[in-house]
């Protein structure tokens, strides 16, 4: 009673509920990036919302599942494919064993979740399934997926769930460009460029953060500062670099202006 890999795509991981309540220690958050295609997943399946999905980042990917179970996929995949038919996103899907479930390359934004009905058996650290692969913990021997893989079900019995989608209006809109809201930090006196510039993420990017740049970026005016407390979703602007997004594997201090 497996999930086995075939196409593992660019970084696939399994992730759930954040790391929460230990940023005093030094662990970061992790989690799901995109908490809310996440837990649309996981509801067409009948689990909570903090149970563990796979999170595929960009793809494609593709995967043979050994029991029969249901299927719900949500976030940026242009397609999804069972047995090369194609099914539709953000609906419950019933597979059987040796069925075939291949998940396309991100139409736009970065990041699908495949959530399956029967439990993975993974890895639980400080009350979490989630992989925190920067340190290797977590998830599924603390990395992202490789071909070939084989992943273990714990669940023996599986039961029938109702055909259900999730309704357009609370399907999340994912695109190329975002309207992101913001608050000032403590460190700076001139807000102006950060907010009345376009900024395009750099290929400098990736779960712990990501770098922004615009045609002229310019610098910061404050020089580097002692360490202070950093969570995903803040911006530091070093003093002679681009701003930088934290996200959910940043680090919990950090020493640029916020």
């Amino acid at each position: 009673m497996t999930l086995e890999v075939i196409q593992a795509g660019l970084q696939t991981t399994l992730q759930g509920a954040p790391f929460s309540g230990h940023r005093h220690i030094g662990m970061p958050a992790a989690g799901a990036a995109d908490c809310l295609s996440h837990a649309l997943a996981n509801k067409l399946v009948g689990k909570a919302h903090h149970d563990v999905s796979l999170e595929i980042t960009l793809g494609p990917a593709e995967f043979v599942v050994h029991r029969r179970c249901h299927i719900a996929l949500t976030g940026a995949a242009a397609w999804l494919k069972i047995n090369d038919e194609q099914v539709p996103l953000h609906r419950t899907i019933a597979v059987e064993i040796g069925d075939n479930i291949k998940i396309a390359s991100a139409a736009s934004g970065c990041r699908s979740y495949l959530a399956i009905s029967a439990n993975f058996n993974h890895s639980i650290l400080l009350g979490s399934g989630s992989t925190l692969v920067s340190a290797g913990l977590g998830g599924h021997q603390g990395r992202a997926l490789i071909n070939g893989d084989i992943l273990d079900f714990v669940t023996k019995t599986v039961p029938d769930l109702p055909d259900i989608e999730t309704p357009e209006r609370l399907r999340p809109v994912i695109g190329d460009s975002f309207i992101a809201r913001a608050t000032t930090g403590p460190e700076y006196e001139d807000h102006s460029q950060l907010f009345s510039s376009i900024w395009h993420v750099d290929h400098r990017a990736s779960r712990m953060g990501m770098m922004l740049n615009e045609p002229n970026p310019g610098s910061s005016s404050h020089k580097d500062m002692k360490s202070s407390p950093v969570f995903p979703g803040t911006v530091q602007w070093p003093a002679n670099g681009a701003p930088i997004l934290l996200g959910p594997d940043a680090q919990t201090t950090g020493g640029y202006p916020r």
